[in-house]
């Protein structure tokens, strides 16, 4: 029987989205497609999203922006900083964005009555990282200097900090279960804490050079890891334990993103994407450097890039024929000849005519040898992990 069947492919479609943005005090407009992208979160539960920009000026004032799902290029200016923006964060409530810049300022945004309260130099220096704590009671930065701090929403003042190694910090992760925090530093160490303590649980020694990334996966058993020397590295979320190499690109793995189902987006600051969860074969070009991901649900990847705004990637969809089924359903109409056994009985010495059927069998095996021939997308999996290492 023939029927159809839906089927789905990991098609990585990438576009990139290009218009005005609105509202620009300035000129009243801007080409959304020139705008650095720095950071880009989930609003809530809800269809919008927050996009933390900057300019090739690190202290010049740049915009933190919203856009909806499914119009990228729609972005509305909501606040400013001082300095270029390197993260946005949302409340899960949706009630609170957070954003901190260059400079260590935070921004403490109420989307229902557009008020932004800026609070200078809160987080010390830079800060390359933040977070919202599990309760939404929280923001949590790691900057430049080393030292993470706790940010009390309710109380509007830092409540906690710890000093880690002296390196920056590059990147913080919380666990699904919400009772640890990782941090990822310059020196190529992710450091292991207890929420909301901030007592050191230990370290993970992942590489000699720097860890820029790090997400929870395997509900919280294990950590992934980008680091500056290109590997995409899986750990055990335990101290001292053993890193290893789940995949390779082409430049420095910046930036690592899972969605709800656990499907891990990794990003180069070169300007590629992979798919370590589909085996580290699948990968893409994005048109410039990628400094963010942000997933929206399962489907639908979100990536901001250094030249080009916000670029997308999904899943694409589509009715296929089982075609390939068709023969090994006509493969019994060859078995005929068995049935021909009586016309070989009438004349005894004639046996030999009835060893035909068995020297054509080799042929009737034929299309058994060709499937190999269809498993080859399978083979061309493994794609070129190796390339020249390029400079920022």
């Amino acid at each position: 029987m023939c029927r159809s069947l839906l089927t789905m492919g990991m098609a990585l479609i990438a576009a990139v989205m290009s218009g005005d943005v609105r509202g620009e005090e300035e000129s009243g407009s801007t080409d959304a497609a020139a705008v650095w992208v720095t950071s880009i979160a989930q609003i809530g539960s809800s269809d919008q999203f927050a996009a933390a920009s900057a300019d090739g000026l690190l202290l010049r004032e740049a915009t933190v922006y919203s856009f909806p799902a499914n119009d990228p290029q729609s972005l509305e200016p909501l606040y400013k900083h001082p300095a270029a923006v390197w993260c946005v964060v949302s409340t899960r409530d949706g009630s609170k964005l957070a954003s901190v810049d260059y400079r260590g300022n935070l921004v403490v945004f109420d989307p229902a009555s557009g008020e932004a309260k800026m609070h200078d130099k809160a987080f010390e220096r830079w800060c390359q990282s933040l977070r919202v704590s599990p309760d939404d009671q929280s923001l949590i930065a790691g900057n430049e200097a080393g030292k993470i701090m706790v940010w009390d929403l309710p109380a509007g003042k830092v409540s906690k900090s710890v000093e880690l190694d002296g390196h920056a910090v590059t990147g913080l992760a919380f666990s699904p279960d919400g009772s640890q925090l990782a941090a990822a530093d310059g020196g190529g160490h992710i450091h292991l804490l207890k929420w909301p303590e901030l007592e050191s649980l230990g370290k993970i020694e992942v590489s000699e050079q720097t860890t820029w990334s790090v997400a929870y996966v395997d509900g919280g058993k294990h950590l992934l890891v980008g680091s500056s020397d290109r590997h995409i590295y899986r750990v055990e979320a335990k101290p001292d334990a053993k890193a290893e190499s789940v995949a390779k690109g082409t430049d420095w793995i910046t930036q690592l993103a899972v969605s709800p189902s656990g499907q891990v987006a990794a990003g180069e600051v070169g300007g590629r994407l992979h798919f370590p969860t589909t085996g580290g074969a699948d990968s893409m070009d994005a048109s410039s450097g990628v400094w963010t991901l942000c997933w929206n649900g399962d489907s639908q990847l979100f990536a901001g890039t250094r030249k080009d705004g916000i670029v997308t990637a999904g899943r694409s969809w589509k009715w296929t024929e089982p075609a390939a089924e068709k023969p090994a359903e006509e493969k019994p109409a060859e078995e005929k000849p068995a049935a021909e056994k009586p016309a070989a009985e009438k004349p005894a010495a004639e046996k030999p005519a009835a060893e035909k059927p068995a020297a054509e069998k080799p042929a009737a095996e034929k299309p058994a040898e060709e499937k190999p021939a269809e498993e080859k997308p399978a083979a061309e999996k493994p794609a070129a992990e190796a390339a020249e290492k390029k400079s920022e």
